[in-house]
């Protein structure tokens, strides 16, 4: 507090308005000498003015990070429910899009339409599952996790109830699309609400939790769909679909607590409408009792900044455009379209080679879901680990909940050189893959490389969508969107082209040619292990010159 001096006191009316100015003068000089220390102190970047509050964040710098409050209030049992949950909802994404594929060829004949046709039906759900998150994803960065998990699941059952009634080849298109707008978006939310409760230094094994399911669903969903539709009927299938969606939607409105930083903060800020859920209230009052003056105080991390609703995909697929971003979206979208290729293929192949039923190459698809499983269960921690150890060469504190400041700290090679062993086994079990079938080996030969594929592809594919939301920790639904514009538009090509390749070349050049694709893609993994952080810190350079222009004009 600072003292009026008997030099400064008033003795007429013209001089209050002096002694108030100089009161204000050194007030403002106090405060920032304080600023100042706790700017040594604690190694932060100044706090922003309400101007600079006003601009909008650029997503390729990944900016300090205030000591104070806990990066999430969430406790480790809620965070481990919050991560069961959205791994589970993951799965209806790709449940959608592979519990029918046993079910094709019933649909050409009861709607009397060719397996051409049946095909077009697949497209038309991966056009729409590419498009639906660049909206969705939009909208969760600002309106809250759950109203878009809610609209997302309501979408879906009414979509999967419709297509277990259809009768008409139509109906079937239009309902195929809105039933990947329903599902399509889980994916993206489900990695935004790993980056709302974790920090970077934990977040590997959170990505792969979440992605567990979303990696096992196009392996156990054949198998799913084969044995309802084998017992039950092809219209089973859709029944199930609802049904799951039912319950997931129920889990959601009353268990499910918002996690979105841009409306609750790190969790201390009290949900408002259908942002709150039963476990929202009951945490409220718990940190109502327990919450200190101190744990109040809001920083950039705690405080949510006031946003409009944004329903605009534009802001996702500006993304594209960065340069660190987009070769990562590229390298993430072709490793996962090899993945895609061979499971896609495996029906052709398996029919012709070895002279299976539905079901069986049903179940053959569990190999890789098995390897996908194994890698989600466990490199997420070697990822974690890498963390530990570039951070202690550094001399770079990690704090149990607090996010660490990454302006100087290359994530990317932290996570990159994880991601290189995932790469080079996905190569080999690609050939693998494409030999064994060539030479119709016994049935164990192409188990084992769809294992190995599983595993590869799993591990890159994980640790890259980690990566990309570092870079975007402001709007992780956003760029989660946009992994998934790409990954579902290039897989949709890749899944369309590989039996005629297979034709073309036989199944070993055929997936030898693919794999050699991937041994060009390490050249990508190099380039931004050297780069990245130059990148990040040149963008974050320019958007500060371009903060310090708009500022001058407006001051």
């Amino acid at each position: 507090m600072v003292t009026s001096s008997p030099m400064s006191s008033p003795s007429t009316i013209s001089q209050k308005p002096e002694k108030e100015n100089g009161k204000e003068r050194e007030r403002v000089a106090e405060e920032e000498q304080e600023a100042e220390r706790q700017h040594a102190s604690m190694a932060i970047a100044p706090d922003m003015t309400d101007v600079e509050k006003t601009l909008p964040r650029e997503t390729t710098a990944l900016q300090r990070t205030v000591s104070g409050p806990p990066y999430s209030v969430f406790s480790p049992g809620m965070k481990s429910w919050i991560i069961f949950l959205v791994s589970i909802s993951a799965l209806i994404s790709p449940f959608g899009a592979t519990l029918v594929l046993p079910a094709l060829t019933v649909l050409t004949d009861v709607l009397d339409i060719t397996p051409t046709q049946a095909n077009i039906s697949i497209t038309t759900y991966m056009i729409a599952q590419a498009i639906a998150p660049a909206i969705i994803g939009a909208m969760s960065d600002t309106s809250g996790r759950r109203l878009s998990f809610i609209l997302c699941y309501v979408i879906y059952i009414v979509a999967n109830v419709g297509l277990a009634l259809q009768t008409n080849y139509i109906a079937l298109l239009l309902l195929r699309m809105m039933q990947a707008v329903g599902c399509s978006a889980a994916i993206a939310l489900a990695f935004a609400i790993v980056s709302d409760i974790s920090t970077s230094a934990e977040r590997g094994k959170y990505m792969g939790y979440a992605g567990a399911g979303i990696l096992c669903g196009p392996a156990f969903g054949p198998t799913i769909g084969g044995i309802l539709s084998q017992y039950l009927g092809w219209r089973a299938i859709f029944w199930f679909l609802a049904i799951f969606a039912g319950v997931l939607l129920v889990l959601f409105v009353l268990l499910f607590p918002e996690t979105c930083r841009n409306v609750v903060g790190n969790g201390s800020i009290p949900p408002q409408g259908v942002n709150r859920s039963v476990v929202s209230c009951v945490q409220a009052r718990r940190l109502a009792k327990q919450s200190s003056a101190v744990e109040k105080e809001q920083d950039e991390n705690t405080t949510p900044a006031k946003r409009n609703i944004s329903l605009n995909p534009l802001a996702t697929l500006n993304i594209l455009l960065e340069k660190e971003s987009g070769i990562i979206l590229l390298y993430n979208g072709f490793f996962f379209t090899g993945m895609m290729m061979t499971t896609s293929s495996i029906p052709t192949l398996f029919k012709e080679a070895y002279n299976l039923s539905e079901l069986d190459i049903g179940l053959c698809y569990i190999a890789s879901g098995i390897g996908s499983l194994l890698s989600s269960l466990t490199m997420g921690h070697v990822v974690d680990w890498n963390f530990r150890r570039h951070a202690a060469l550094q001399g770079m504190q990690i704090t149990k909940g607090k996010q660490q400041d990454l302006s100087n700290f290359s994530v990317e090679r932290v996570k990159l050189e994880i991601v290189l062993p995932g790469h080079i086994t996905g190569i080999l079990g690609l050939i693998l893959f494409g030999w064994t079938v060539k030479f119709q080996t016994h049935l164990v030969g192409p188990e084992i490389a769809l294992f190995v594929i599983g595993f590869g592809v799993s591990t890159a594919f994980n640790i890259t969508n980690g990566l990309l939301i570092d870079l975007h920790r402001d709007k992780p639904a956003a760029a989660t969107a946009a992994i998934n514009f790409v990954r579902c538009l290039m897989s949709a090509g890749g899944s369309a082209a590989v039996i005629p390749m297979c034709r073309a070349m036989n199944p070993g050049w055929a997936f030898t040619f693919i794999g050699l694709v991937y041994v060009v893609l390490i050249l990508a993994v190099l380039w931004i292990m050297r780069n990245g952080l130059r990148w990040r810190q040149e963008a974050t350079e320019a958007a500060r010159r371009r903060r310090s222009a708009v500022l001058e004009q407006r001051m």
